[in-house]
């Protein structure tokens, strides 16, 4: 069966993904990097809005990169119905700056009838450190995915 969503998702391979109907994914402003059924990479760089007030990489923003790449995840399965998160734990290990380029890769862990999980980790691309690694739960709702 022909996956539209991962096929949309692939065709930016390179480019920012501007595929996204969501503002806020748009702002972050996420580049795809690789795509397959079970992960995603998107690299960000991190911008002046970004920061929190000693320049670092704000970890709300940090967790919304996450969110938003487990989203990204999420789509391209290819499911009828929505599922939102539920759940998302983000354990921060290494700062990023201003100008630093980081890349967020996701995983899935399990596809259950009702409840999916994921993984992802976010490395600085300058420093080669690992920025904060997450775990995230999606729970099935009634809300069905327009085509």
């Amino acid at each position: 069966m022909e996956n539209k969503r991962l096929q949309l998702v692939q065709s930016f391979i390179g480019k920012p993904f501007s595929g996204s109907p969501s503002p806020f994914a748009k702002w972050l402003s996420g580049t795809v990097i690789s795509v397959d059924e079970n992960s995603v990479e998107f690299e960000f760089t991190v911008r002046k809005e970004m920061t929190n007030p000693i320049g670092m990489l704000h970890g709300g923003v940090t967790s919304s990169m996450i969110d938003d790449c487990i989203g990204v995840n999420f789509m391209i399965l290819g499911l009828e119905n929505f599922y939102p998160t539920i759940n998302l734990s983000v354990d921060f290990f290494n700062s990023a700056s201003e100008n630093d380029t980081v890349l967020v890769r996701t995983e899935l862990i399990k596809l259950g009838r009702t409840v999916i999980n994921f993984n992802a980790v976010v490395i600085n691309q300058n420093s080669r450190k690992l920025v904060a690694k997450a775990s995230s739960n999606l729970v099935i709702s009634s809300i069905k995915i327009p085509d």
